[in-house]
């Protein structure tokens, strides 16, 4: 995993609960990790799960919750760091429908080692909006904080439903997402 997500959940865990806090998650980490963790580099995909879940235990918040605070915390982080990918849409369906096709063909020019997730798309009505996420790393409630952050950027409800399957030997799993 690619270190600027690292330095986003560093940022949260601080702003969040405080920079105290923070040092003591870290103390409490069993990382594979030694050195700072900086953004363009890339990290084993379990020092940030044990992060997350170390942080979620000191805090007193389920693992889930605390994936999806983080993942709202992240859409602003992302979009003040890359304003250019947010900035020409007025409406968060639009901007959604861009993430696999424009932002992360961006990101792999920018980071050609990243394994993102890979996003499908299909369009019941005018305002609903079905993403199929794939990501080995499973990361639904981060998805789920994400899209809630694309919500009040853009001051737009979003109700979601999800639904987890298998297909083909590989788990997906469906955000639906009706626009009002």
């Amino acid at each position: 995993m690619k270190g600027i997500i690292f330095n986003i959940a560093e940022k949260f865990i601080a702003t969040r609960f405080g920079e105290e806090k923070l040092e003591q998650i870290l103390s409490a980490c069993e990382l594979e990790t030694i050195e700072p963790f900086v953004g363009p580099g890339t990290y084993p995909d379990n020092d940030l799960m044990e992060i997350v879940h170390t942080a979620a235990e000191k805090v007193d918040l389920p693992v889930p919750e605390f994936m999806k605070q983080m993942g709202h915390f992240t859409f602003f982080k992302l979009a003040e760091r890359y304003p250019n990918f947010v900035a020409p849409y007025s409406n968060p369906k639009d901007f959604l429908m861009t993430v696999d096709n424009v932002i992360h063909v961006e990101v792999r020019k920018l980071y050609r080692d990243t394994q993102l997730p890979v996003f499908q798309y299909s369009e019941p009505s005018e305002n609903e909006l079905v993403i199929t996420y794939y990501s080995k790393r499973k990361m639904y409630d981060l998805m789920e904080g994400l899209i809630n952050g694309v919500a009040e950027h853009f001051d737009t409800r979003i109700e979601q439903r999800h639904s987890r399957y298998e297909k083909d030997g590989h788990e997906f799993y469906d955000y639906h997402l009706i626009f009002s």
